[in-house]
């Protein structure tokens, strides 16, 4: 036997289990790691490390001095697209294997959008996914973004989408925002919506930040902050300067 494949928790695990095979020294054989193996996601998704061992002598034999090994194969749901972008690959492959190991099946795909790297899940029968107001999903993007810092080094803005959920649940809260501000401009009092999380606070502001009639703040405690749209200062209240107007034109027709 000129070679031998190992398995176990660890790479120095399966080393020793091929040496047994071969009966062979650490010094006199060559080391290929087919797998590094994995723990998986709290525990779940976990493989094995898997190691291929040559002897030397084996190696020294062959005509050319050295036997070209097939490289190894990757992990399963590790395979990224050339055309995708490195940390859009990344992050696609880990949302992959998470969703894997929690059960689900769909197509993940990647895209980098300048320093933002947006993650679309697709696919049948993936509400449990997106859960109870997105509490699922949001779970899952942090998740995601842990990850993608630990293995880069630092941190990556990650964006996860399942079945356009962020994207449809982004453009209602635009539209709410509008019409509220419609409202407040035309009684001139305050709106307090609903509780939202920190990132749906975030798109209130920001389609309003721009109108001139009405003005966005936060208050309360998480989970319960909310976000309150109020008269901006000095903005009257449309129905008020409806009434002015018509109050100047009524003076006007009696001065005549």
């Amino acid at each position: 036997m000129k070679s031998a494949e190992g398995s176990g928790r660890t790479v120095e695990e399966a080393i020793r289990e091929a040496l047994k095979i071969l009966g062979a020294r650490r010094e006199d054989v060559d080391l290929m790691v087919l797998d590094e193996g994995s723990r998986g996601v709290l525990g779940l998704g976990s493989r094995s490390a898997r190691v291929r061992l040559t002897l030397l002598s084996a190696l020294d034999e062959d005509e050319a001095g050295a036997v070209a090994a097939e490289p190894p194969p990757p992990p399963a749901g590790k395979s990224v697209p050339e055309t995708v972008g490195e940390r859009a690959g990344e992050a696609q492959r880990i949302t992959s294997e998470i969703i894997g190991a929690m059960g689900f099946r769909g197509t993940v795909t990647g895209r980098e959008d300048g320093d933002l790297v947006q993650v679309s899940v697709g696919g049948p029968d993936l509400a449990p996914l997106i859960g109870r107001h997105g509490q699922t999903l949001e779970a899952l993007d942090l998740l995601v973004n842990l990850i993608m810092a630990h293995h880069q080094g630092q941190r990556v803005a990650v964006a996860v989408d399942v079945e356009r959920y962020r994207e449809r649940r982004r453009e209602a809260l635009q539209d709410l925002a509008r019409r509220f501000a419609e409202r407040v401009r035309r009684t001139g009092r305050p709106i307090t919506m609903k509780p939202m999380s920190a990132a749906e606070r975030r798109i209130i502001h920001t389609t309003l930040a721009d109108d001139l009639g009405v003005t966005t703040y936060s208050e309360g405690e998480e989970p319960d902050r909310r976000v309150v749209i109020a008269p901006r200062t000095g903005a009257r209240p449309a129905a008020a300067s409806s009434a002015q107007e018509r109050g100047s034109h009524q003076s006007r027709d009696d001065a005549q």
